[in-house]
């Protein structure tokens, strides 16, 4: 791809950030405002609103359609509950974290997945969970709080009155728009919810931080009421090659800690970060002492949004000369392994692959695939795999050395790039718990 087109996604990104520094001038009302929230991983609002900024042709009547029914899935966090140890406990420091119950052991703790600590190592912090699972643990420590939604319970009233309250508070239809998406019902309830725990003498508050709109709204309130807790972002996701939802807002951490240097210019330089906001440490998440093999793999996406394309990608492949897919597993997001439209793809491509011959190629060794946008990409040549990425949209999906200084980038096919890093350790820097003592230097 040449330069002009890699500097493209650099000019977009500051493109967008002008906006929302726009939107939130513009918008006194700070709590809401925030929830002007841009992933390129899920169909949403933010989403549409960066496809018209790359000006991609776009079937309108399709989009509002996936924004209309991630607004009215919203009605599946109106019933939450709370679980929690009956007895006492004195806490200095809270952590928000997402958990499955294959995280929690016998014995009542959690292994966190991000922060890679159990919560019998923090003393004086208190652990509220989001959690994601049916089944809940039998024990919980008294250091943890379970958050979870009740999806099979259901308050229509309750949604409609969320509705209707955004309706008269948003005169702007775009705003309005993503101040109704199951991201900002969802903040609403959740903050809600958990107020009472947020004590006035609380030292610090520790996220694995995504800017979502239940985060943005939560750091306005302690801001609002609290001033005194110090917040602390944690970029655990490896860098993305369009990072929009991490630019910087008015409302935001005192701190971010993220895991490489060239994620530090990233966020200095196009995503409007201070220097005095951002700390560079070794990853928690991903350590380089754990045995993990990401080789030998198609990876899908949360969504698949350009089937004909990625097909014909695969077929460029396997009547390739330079690649062997024989053997290679299909491996599922699991946010959308279950979903209909996965599951066909999934065998539809598996017929494909089924007719790929073995080849006698010497550099198929550690290959893996990955579909469209992930940062999946970056950890594995991190760890040494040989990376394909096809593309649903290339100008968006591609990774950029204008964003990210360390990666070479190649162009094989229409939709299909291959990657290199110049030195490992500049995008993620592994971490190593045996010579951690403490979360990022806080004692917790």
């Amino acid at each position: 791809m040449s330069k002009d087109l890699l500097r493209f996604k650099a000019i977009k990104l500051k493109e967008l950030a002008k906006k929302i520094n726009f939107i939130e001038k513009k918008n006194s009302n700070l709590e809401n405002a925030q929830n002007v929230y841009f992933p390129t991983f899920s169909d949403s609002i933010g989403l549409f609103q960066i496809f018209r900024l790359f000006k991609f042709k776009i079937n309108y009547f399709n989009f509002y359609i996936k924004i209309m029914k991630n607004t009215f899935s919203g009605i599946f966090f109106s019933c939450s509950r709370i679980y929690k140890n009956k007895k006492k406990f004195n806490y200095d420091n809270i952590i928000f974290t997402w958990a499955n119950f294959k995280n929690f052991n016998q014995n009542g703790s959690l292994d966190d997945r991000y922060f890679n600590i159990n919560s019998r190592r923090t003393q004086s912090t208190l652990w509220i969970v989001i959690y994601l699972d049916a089944k809940v643990p039998k024990t919980l420590d008294k250091n943890i709080l379970l958050y979870k939604s009740e999806k099979k319970k259901i308050q229509i009233l309750k949604f409609i009155n969320f509705i209707i309250k955004k309706v008269w508070s948003f005169k702007n239809f775009g705003l309005f728009f993503h101040n109704i998406s199951n991201f900002s019902f969802f903040g609403n309830n959740f903050l809600n919810d958990i107020k009472g725990y947020l004590k006035p003498e609380i030292k610090k508050i520790f996220f694995p931080f995504e800017y979502q709109p239940f985060q943005n709204r939560l750091i306005y309130y302690l801001k609002m009421t609290n001033n005194n807790a110090k917040v602390i972002g944690y970029i655990h996701a490896p860098p993305l090659s369009f990072p929009s939802n991490y630019i910087h807002r008015r409302v935001s951490p005192d701190e971010i800690i993220v895991n490489g240097e060239d994620q530090a210019i990233c966020f200095k330089k196009f995503l409007n970060w201070p220097n005095k906001k951002i700390r560079v440490k070794p990853s928690t998440r991903f350590l380089k002492n754990k045995k993990i093999s990401m080789s030998n793999n198609i990876y899908f996406p949360m969504t698949i949004r350009n089937e004909k394309d990625i097909y014909d990608s695969f077929t460029y492949i396997i009547n390739s000369s330079n690649y062997c897919l024989n053997g290679i597993k299909i491996k599922k997001h699991p946010i959308s392994a279950k979903e209909k439209k996965i599951i066909k793809f999934e065998k539809k491509l598996k017929k494909l692959l089924s007719s790929e011959k073995k080849k006698k190629i010497k550099n198929n060794k550690n290959l893996s695939i990955f579909i469209g946008s992930t940062g999946a990409i970056i950890e594995a040549l991190e760890r040494g795999t040989k990376v394909l990425q096809i593309c649903e949209f290339p100008l968006l999906d591609v990774y950029s050395n204008e964003l990210w200084k360390n990666i070479i980038v190649n162009r094989i096919a229409k939709n299909i790039f291959t990657y290199k890093l110049k030195k490992k350790g500049r995008l993620i820097r592994l971490g190593d718990l045996q010579k951690r003592k403490t979360l990022y230097g806080y004692k917790i």
